[in-house]
């Protein structure tokens, strides 16, 4: 509105310098009444009518020629605007209070660059003080219908989230009471929504983990329970029968002993387990020839490959020292390398291979035996899972050995894959940081 008023006022004003000038002000002397008496003084008081303001000419002299409030006739006015435009340059309109907007505009002779005196306009800003003032009480009263929309919609909103913290709180106290099936509704407000999938998440692994735990004591029931049924079986034949056979007899012990190694085998992975599950501050970390450590195992083994004709090969690309537990560790590679003799095919091969760079030693263990199938390689490191559990039983295992050896590679803060392919072989590779991190 400012903008739009000082252009219209800096027009009119122009109309007018230029009537004034190509009238001939020239004829008109400042020092009698000549120009009060002519017909512009009758166009400047029905401009000043239309803007609602005062109108003001001054002559070369800056004497006032005209004054349409009639006060400041034959006095002086010499200010900075009105001696810029004198000199024919644009004087910034200006106001003056806050009722009135001063526009400052040369009569100006280009032809001779003289100046013929000055028009000075202030024109009324009522219009724009009224429409402030209406903005103004408009914007108090929708602030004032903000703030009351604004309570009432807080207090919905608390009465809501009370609501659903509420349904949230029963859903849970629900599930505390053992109702595991249950599950909070994902639905609402963003925030109930990614609470409610949060929680979601910790029951669905919280049963993950009892089933896993169920599953556990299953399998430690059986697992124990079977060499122990086994046992009682022979037992009870031998007593049932009268005068046993010499050779009858130190068979059904030879079995009854081999039932309790067995029973002592699971036991002792058993309790392996237990006490890796501790804290990793457990371990006995030193500084070891992993070389030695390899051949050291190979050597225990190969007895037992070469009753299958089965070849062991140790590859080493390096001597490599690391921070390790060498207990546990041995542990480890003892379960994976008696794994690759105990499911190869006998004449077959095992190839054990070492190698390390600036940070990680790597053992990987190949054999060309029965393999594991595809759709079981992601559950071969679960505690008494067997891929076929009548040929581990055959073979003597536990179904531990495996759980065991991921534990202790874990520890250690290394990492363990397996690649099989059925009937053509498994590589199984470990990687174990040089220097252990706590």
């Amino acid at each position: 509105m400012m903008e739009l008023r000082e252009d219209y006022v800096r027009i009119q004003n122009t109309i007018l310098a230029n009537r004034i000038f190509y009238e001939g002000i020239d004829q008109f002397s400042y020092s009698d009444d000549s120009f009060a008496d002519s017909d512009m003084v009758n166009e400047l008081q029905s401009m000043a009518s239309q803007i609602e303001g005062r109108i003001i000419l001054l002559g070369s002299n800056f004497e006032v020629v005209s004054d349409t409030y009639e006060r400041n006739v034959n006095q002086y006015i010499i200010t900075e605007d009105t001696l810029k435009a004198m000199r024919g340059e644009k004087v910034s309109a200006k106001k003056v209070g806050n009722s009135y907007l001063q526009v400052t505009t040369g009569i100006y002779d280009k032809d001779t660059d003289q100046s013929r005196g000055v028009i000075i306009t202030l024109a009324s800003l009522k219009e724009r003080e009224s429409l402030l003032k209406d903005i103004s009480d408009r914007l108090f009263l929708i602030d004032g219908l903000f703030l009351l929309v604004s309570v009432v919609l807080g207090i919905l909103l608390a009465l809501f989230s009370r609501h659903c913290f509420h349904d949230v709180r029963t859903e849970m106290n629900v599930i505390a009471e053992g109702h595991q099936e249950n599950r909070l509704s994902e639905e609402g407000f963003q925030e109930f929504y990614q609470m409610a999938v949060a929680f979601n998440k910790i029951t669905d692994r919280f049963k993950e983990l009892e089933n896993s735990r169920q599953e556990f004591v299953s399998n430690v029931s059986h697992e124990l329970k079977t060499p122990i049924t086994s046992m009682k079986i022979l037992a009870d034949s031998l007593l049932m029968q009268e005068d046993v056979p010499v050779e009858i007899y130190e068979e059904f012990m030879e079995d009854i002993v081999h039932e309790i190694d067995r029973e002592n085998q699971i036991i002792t992975d058993l309790l392996d387990l237990v006490r890796m599950d501790k804290a990793s501050g457990d371990l006995n970390i030193s500084s070891a020839n992993i070389n030695e450590l390899l051949e050291q195992l190979l050597k225990r083994i190969t007895p037992i490959a070469e009753k299958r004709n089965i070849t062991i090969h140790l590859e080493t690309m390096r001597q490599v020292t690391a921070e390790v537990d060498v207990g546990k560790l041995s542990l480890a590679c003892n379960n994976i390398i008696e794994n690759a003799v105990k499911y190869n095919h006998n004449g077959g091969n095992v190839n054990v291979y070492l190698n390390a760079d600036h940070k990680f030693f790597y053992i990987r263990v190949r054999d060309d035996g029965v393999g594991i199938p595809e759709d079981c390689q992601e559950r071969i490191f679960e505690r008494f899972y067997r891929v076929d559990k009548a040929r581990s039983r055959e073979t003597g295992g536990t179904g531990l050995g495996l759980a065991i050896s991921r534990k202790v590679v874990l520890l250690h803060k290394g990492s363990i894959r397996v690649h099989s392919k059925e009937g053509e072989g498994t590589t199984f590779i470990i990687r174990i940081p040089l220097n252990y991190i706590g």
